[in-house]
């Protein structure tokens, strides 16, 4: 765990270094990176790591799952944390050792530990499971304000499914598990010194929803504590392979649209091309949707000519309601990358040809 003392020490003698003006006014400057898009936070320098990047490591399913987790975690924390006044910043609270204990069992020489204590039976709702392991991981994220940290976001990573046979814990068992291990949690960070009873923390629970690494899970229950206690409201969210029927259900039309897309390229090249998406749904309608384009060109004219033609059909998305992100790889080699923004019917293109 790191001071904000020594934050403040850390960056001052950053600044000074740097040249960057007069040490009067370069003291009042706060170093900063730009946002890479309109909307997003910027990170808070110098970097700060965390060794709890390797708790990370040890226990995450899929590299798709814990970067979603934190760019999820980071959008869901914009209603309390303003991009227009925070920056981002490496959890410092929670270190190696400190996460370590609370992913692990309950018992007498380990209170605060998140998961149920050794031969206890937990009820999933499909059955009764004895030493279930059900809190995977906790990813935090502070916010800097006036070169101290003024705010925490933490999402706690649960597994939806447990026991030796994969048993699946039903909604309601889950929802009721983790606002129980998301208030035991805040109890536990109100007693670090430099967070106290005061400082803002906001917290949002994620689950896994199938055994498939291929889709992120789902966030589903949030709160914002700016005490001990705090209500938790639901957040609808859900990935969704397309194409798919449960894609269609839910959004029928972009489903057509990307069935069209996909046919377009059907025979394009001699070599087939494979086309498959994710959709992200909010409240039941499409928010973000990445495309994952994969073709076997044998020249540069044959690789450009397709990626050139496949912006053009991004066209068939009519609505603009939803952000689409593209990654066209030629034999597992990125070769572009295109991005329509909500709102904007420009698809921007950077090839890496």
């Amino acid at each position: 765990m790191k001071h904000n003392q020594l934050w403040i020490i850390v960056i001052g003698t950053l600044l000074i270094l740097s040249g960057c003006g007069s040490q009067s006014e370069s003291s009042e400057e706060m170093v900063e990176t730009k946002a890479l898009e309109s909307g997003d936070y910027g990170a808070a320098l110098p970097f700060l790591s965390s060794d709890s990047r390797q708790q990370h490591q040890i226990r995450t399913t899929s590299l798709v799952d814990s970067m979603y987790i934190g760019k999820g975690l980071l959008n869901h924390a914009k209603s309390h944390f303003s991009v227009n006044s925070y920056l981002m910043q490496e959890g410092q609270f929670l270190a190696f050792d400190e996460l370590g204990s609370l992913l692990g069992r309950e018992s007498d020489t380990n209170p605060d530990a998140l998961n149920p204590a050794k031969d206890t039976e937990f009820d999933t709702g499909n059955g009764i499971i004895k030493e279930a392991v059900i809190v995977r991981d906790i990813y935090e994220i502070d916010f800097v304000k006036d070169k101290e940290i003024k705010g925490v976001a933490l999402a706690i990573a649960f597994n939806s499914f447990v026991g030796d046979n994969d048993v699946m814990i039903k909604d309601a068992n889950m929802q009721a598990f983790g606002e129980e291990t998301a208030r035991k949690l805040i109890t536990y960070m109100r007693k670090i010194p430099e967070i106290g009873d005061d400082m803002p923390i906001y917290v949002a629970l994620y689950k896994n929803t199938s055994n498939e690494t291929a889709l992120p899970g789902q966030f589903f229950s949030e709160a914002f504590f700016e005490g001990r206690s705090a209500n938790f409201s639901a957040i609808d969210e859900t990935w969704i392979m397309f194409p798919s029927e449960d894609a269609s259900k839910l959004d029928n039309a972009a489903a057509a649209q990307f069935l069209q897309v996909k046919n377009s390229l059907s025979g394009y090249l001699p070599d087939d091309v494979s086309i498959i998406g994710k959709g992200r749904f909010e409240d039941g309608k499409l928010a973000e949707l990445r495309i994952n384009v994969e073709m076997y060109a044998k020249t540069s004219v044959e690789a450009l000519s397709l990626t050139q033609y496949l912006k053009t059909q991004l066209n068939a998305f009519s609505s603009l309601d939803y952000k689409i992100q593209v990654e066209v790889r030629c034999q597992d080699v990125t070769i572009a990358t295109m991005v329509r923004s909500i709102g904007d019917s420009d698809v921007e293109v950077n090839t890496l040809l």
